[in-house]
């Protein structure tokens, strides 16, 4: 960080922020970030619109950052405690008694944040994008810090580096299920849940030759997508007639629209079973694949080149 001066009714006072820690913490029960030193605090508090979870580079592969101007809204501050702080106290939801504040710096609106955001590469645990975390790195330019008539400026501060699980994991079995009570079909994992409501003739109860699967776009009658939720979900809150409140959706990504041989393909090969004594048909199986789907959401996206979605069966 570089500091340039610090003005109190007059009289010039160097006054410093002593942080060298730069991993960011989050509180669970709201979007404040935080960075702690003892007893110091500096504390961010902006939309997390601002934190999308995908790298912005330019055509060398140079991260460009995410620009940002710190609006009335927003809060940025220091703090300093009369004793160590951390997130108990800070992240409560009502004020703790210990420690107690003894000095606080709060930035005035317009000073400038640049989001630098860096993906962590990981093949093992980053699930089908391959990413397991992104980080994005703070720095906050020109801002404003006050208190009372005093002022204290700097050029340059480095906020640090807020750390993030990516959510987006697909670690989904290959089995579809179906609802009784609607068209859905969808595929679950603890959190996570894929979902398309597409044409019924898709899944026409009948063999199709080898090669020659029936195929369709997405499109506005043919959706598909990709939920992710606060809490495990199971299969009632797709079926109930009733709609669901909870668990909470947190992220939504959505299958764009296809082009005709080119992207948004869906496929479907459909199978007989026989019964191993009998041999009698009792029922199908429909594989379903999806081709060059790009999902997306306000703030991201990732392809899937060739997905195979599952099996959905059909007992006669």
């Amino acid at each position: 960080m570089l500091l340039l001066w610090a003005c109190d009714d007059g009289d010039l006072a160097v006054t410093n922020f002593h942080f060298t820690n730069q991993t960011i913490n989050q509180c669970a029960t709201n979007d404040f970030l935080y960075n702690v030193n003892s007893n110091e605090v500096l504390i961010l508090d902006i939309p997390p619109i601002n934190f999308p979870n995908y790298e912005n580079l330019d055509e060398n592969g140079n991260v460009i950052p995410l620009v940002y101007t710190l609006a009335p809204s927003d809060k940025l501050m220091y703090r300093r405690y009369d004793g160590t702080v951390n997130s108990s106290v800070l992240c409560a939801d009502f004020p703790a008694s210990t420690p107690q504040v003894v000095e606080e710096w709060t930035a005035v609106a317009g000073a400038t944040i640049e989001i630098s955001t860096a993906a962590i590469v990981d093949s093992e645990n980053g699930g089908i994008t391959g990413i397991s975390k992104y980080i994005h790195h703070i720095v906050i330019k020109d801002v404003i810090f006050k208190k009372g008539n005093s002022e204290l400026i700097y050029e340059e501060l480095i906020f640090g580096n807020y750390t993030v699980d990516n959510p987006v994991k697909f670690n989904f079995t290959d089995i579809v299920q179906s609802c009784s009570t609607n068209d859905l079909l969808f595929k679950l994992n603890l959190k996570e849940a894929l979902v398309m409501e597409v044409d019924t003739d898709l899944f026409i109860n009948e063999e199709t030759p080898e090669n020659q699967p029936r195929t369709a776009l997405i499109n506005g009658t043919n959706r598909i997508i990709y939920k992710i939720f606060d809490a495990n979900v199971n299969g009632t809150y797709f079926c109930s007639t009733i709609p669901q409140t909870s668990p909470n959706v947190v992220q939504e990504w959505y299958a764009q629209n296809g082009t005709e041989g080119v992207s948004g393909i869906i496929e479907v090969e459909t199978e007989k079973v026989f019964d191993e004594i009998t041999e009698e048909l009792v029922g199908y199986i429909h594989h379903i694949k999806l081709v060059n789907v790009r999902f997306y959401n306000n703030s991201s996206e990732f392809i899937l080149p060739e997905y195979y979605f599952g099996e959905y069966g059909v007992e006669l």
